[in-house]
């Protein structure tokens, strides 16, 4: 699979502190595949930078540290390995006691995409004109919008919409779901990891027009955090994009023949 992919952070405007964290693998093809992961430091939180680092860097080690995987199953336990350690890290040292951050991960390999996160931190996938969520929201407003309580709109804006139900390095047992569904990828389409500094104040529709104007992932990414800067910029702002370029001649075979199946 041949794909493109960019990275930008910023503090935003009203942050005096960079908490956000990110990293992709950078190198030849692995036969585990490319994993993309983005966390977000919980604000008001003492170490919420650390523990996005933290975060990050022990999923990824863990996931390249294995063999003949099962992507789905080794995603879980990584984030578990992840949990684990920021909350270890926390009770060793008084100052960073109580740290945490969401999580957002995402494997490429072949013309499949796999993906798990906790928290609030967000996946789209772009195809043409649709942009569309492909992780979960773990917050308090995204339980009151499934419940009907709220609308989808009213979230936005709700009090208490920073409030999660999960997060890394919080709870010991943090539970973890084994995410076995994958969605298939397909060319021209983009992949975009991003915190709430993002999504939060760059609506949709914005963010899709900026990635078919601009096309290049590293222009979509400066792009994306000028948007969010002018929009008042009130939290960190981090973004991950990829662009399929070309899944290979196999997997655009497997495709065809699956629609025609259809």
């Amino acid at each position: 699979m041949d794909c493109t992919i960019a990275s930008a952070s910023d503090k935003g405007l009203r942050k005096e502190e960079n908490q956000d964290y990110l990293s992709y693998y950078d190198g030849p093809t692995h036969k585990n595949g490319l994993l993309l992961v983005l966390a977000d430091g919980i604000g008001g939180r003492s170490g919420g930078g650390t523990a996005s680092k933290i975060a990050v860097e022990t999923l990824m080690e863990y996931f390249y540290s294995k063999k003949n995987i099962n992507i789905p199953v080794v995603i879980k336990k990584g984030f578990k390995e992840a949990n684990r350690v920021v909350v270890e890290k926390g009770d060793q040292d008084i100052s960073l006691n109580g740290m945490g951050c969401t999580m957002n991960a995402v494997v490429l390999r072949d013309d499949k995409m796999y993906h798990n996160n906790v928290g609030d931190s967000r996946g789209y996938i772009i195809s043409g004109d649709e942009i569309s969520q492909f992780s979960t929201d773990h917050s308090f407003v995204s339980d009151l919008v499934k419940a009907g309580a709220i609308t989808e709109e009213d979230a936005l804006t709700h009090p208490e919409r920073h409030v999660l139900t999960k997060a890394i390095g919080i709870d010991p047992k943090l539970p973890i779901e084994t995410n076995k569904e994958y969605l298939q990828i397909e060319n021209s389409q983009y992949i975009l990891l991003c915190c709430d500094g993002l999504y939060g104040v760059v609506p949709d529709e914005e963010i899709l027009d900026t990635v078919n104007t601009l096309k290049s992932p590293d222009d979509i990414c400066k792009k994306l955090i000028e948007k969010a800067n002018e929009n008042g910029g009130p939290d960190n702002i981090s973004l991950i994009v990829v662009r399929i370029n070309n899944i290979g001649l196999v997997s655009n075979l497997k495709n065809k023949f699956k629609a025609l199946m259809r």
